[in-house]
């Protein structure tokens, strides 16, 4: 095994970006809003989500660009390499495309409320509303990682016959689906 100096370097950004990112949304939906809207009027309620905005938006675009460039690194580099073992396969390429998905949905809400565009002013004027949905996919994020660096550890440590139990469920799966488990799994050309 190798050290590789680029690849510490993105996983550094990528979870300095992820946790930049993820941290102020917690703080701005869990404590500024609800403090915000509680103790000031409407009008300095207005400046200070202006203030905020400003010094908070090159902040976001910055974790989205470090997010996407250590991100599809990683995936070009690392899922490649990566050898799951076969009924891992598709729980784990599965989880990565809801993770790809649900990723590009955070980053487009971000941007909407901490842009200008008047064309996402409704995305600003619920605020509460999007910074919580924003909240609750950026959890599911963190989840699917978790599982994820799960399946990639095993697939890195393991040898690569399947568990009993998962070579077990794979002939099941077979057998209902009437499929010979000498074939399950496989694919011919």
């Amino acid at each position: 095994m190798e050290f590789d100096i680029v690849a510490l370097v993105l996983r550094w950004m990528h979870i300095l970006a992820a946790s930049a990112a993820v941290g102020g949304t917690i703080f701005m939906r869990l404590a500024l809003l609800p403090a915000a809207v509680s103790t000031l009027p409407d009008d300095q309620h207005r400046s200070l989500r202006e203030a905020i905005r400003s010094r908070w938006a090159p902040i976001v675009m910055a974790a989205i660009a470090f997010l996407l460039i250590s991100g599809f690194y990683n995936y070009l580099v690392y899922s490649t390499k990566l050898d799951i073992p076969r009924p891992y396969r598709g729980i784990y390429h599965g989880l990565f495309g809801v993770k790809f998905i649900l990723a590009f949905i955070v980053f487009f809400l971000a941007s909407a409320l901490v842009g200008r565009s008047p064309a996402m002013d409704r995305f600003r004027q619920q605020a509460k509303l999007w910074q919580s949905l924003n909240l609750a996919l950026v959890v599911i994020i963190v989840l699917i990682s978790g599982v994820l660096r799960t399946i990639s550890n095993a697939a890195r440590s393991a040898p690569h016959a399947p568990p009993a139990a998962a070579s077990a469920f794979v002939d099941e799966m077979s057998f209902a689906a009437g499929i010979s488990s000498d074939y399950a799994g496989e694919t011919h050309q």
